[in-house]
């Protein structure tokens, strides 16, 4: 969420936190510290504290919207429960006000609850969300190989998704932005990484939900179509080309394929890597483009 609102809910937590100290200080006897049950001081602490750090997390992490107030709302529920918890043990209990009960005992169940219907929520909103982004990760979610550039994945994920594919018929495109350093020297490195930002979200709109992208290196991507044909898998490399066309650049492709059932060998990743990145090198002289840097 906005800076903005973290910080007015941090101060709206400190605020409330001071408000019920000082009341409880003023209504209430305090216990000497011979009768504070420090172990249970200590499990009352670190359960608010991590109460804090989840309500930390969801603030820093998730963007504004039902959801996110729900887990908001409950995470400050259970957080406020666990306060009034670790406040009960500094303070005699028969000469606490009559509130601090229904604060004591109230807002943890409601937090709870309203936390478990945000998670409800979260769970579809995650379903939806995975479905979009399947040309991207293909079920397989590390954040480490997303591209800074494009927000996909590199070419480590087309290594590993060829190894879980290696028993099927899977076909490899290439497509190399020619004279890409051109463009860079012409409008600038800034505009030359919105271009492949935007090919990037383009090629993950116009695949199969099974397919995958990945930048590979430089201004090329490589895509990996599984349970396909070498019809199929020429077809899309020009139907790809003429949709960065769009763009106003020219790109070449080149293709790939392999089938368990002719080949002799079970696909290997580099080997297939190697292959495609052969048949784009002769693809590139036969067009007469001079490679980009």
């Amino acid at each position: 969420m906005h800076k903005f609102v973290t910080s007015k809910f941090t101060l709206g937590i400190l605020l409330l936190s001071g408000i019920l100290l000082s009341l409880c200080l003023l209504q209430a006897d305090t216990k000497v510290s011979g009768s504070i049950d420090w172990l249970d001081v200590a499990t009352e602490g670190a359960l608010l504290l991590l109460g804090l750090s989840w309500l930390a997390l969801v603030l820093q992490a998730r963007p504004g919207g039902k959801v996110t107030q729900l887990l908001i709302f409950g995470l400050l529920g259970y957080s406020l429960g666990c306060y009034m918890d670790l406040l009960d043990e500094f303070f005699i209990n028969h000469s606490l006000p009559f509130w601090f009960a229904f604060l004591e005992k109230l807002p943890t169940p409601i937090g709870l609850l309203t936390l478990t219907g945000g998670l409800w929520l979260w769970r579809e909103e995650q379903i939806t969300i995975n479905e979009q982004l399947r040309t991207r990760e293909q079920f397989f979610r590390q954040h480490k190989l997303v591209d800074r550039v494009t927000k996909i994945y590199d070419a480590r994920a087309i290594r590993h998704q060829i190894v879980l594919n290696r028993n099927n018929a899977i076909s490899l495109i290439m497509i190399d932005i020619d004279n890409f350093s051109e463009i860079n020297q012409r409008d600038g490195f800034h505009q030359g990484d919105k271009l492949l930002a935007n090919i990037a979200q383009m090629l993950t709109c116009q695949l199969r939900s099974q397919d995958l992208v990945c930048r590979f290196a430089g201004d090329r991507f490589i895509i990996l179509l599984p349970h396909c044909s070498a019809s199929f898998s020429q077809a899309m490399a020009a139907e790809l080309q003429l949709a960065i066309a769009r763009f106003g650049c020219q790109a070449s492709s080149a293709y790939v394929h392999y089938d368990p059932h002719t080949e002799s060998a079970a696909a290997d990743a580099e080997n297939l890597i190697s292959q495609i990145n052969r048949e784009m090198e002769r693809v590139k002289q036969a067009r007469s483009w001079p490679k980009a840097v």
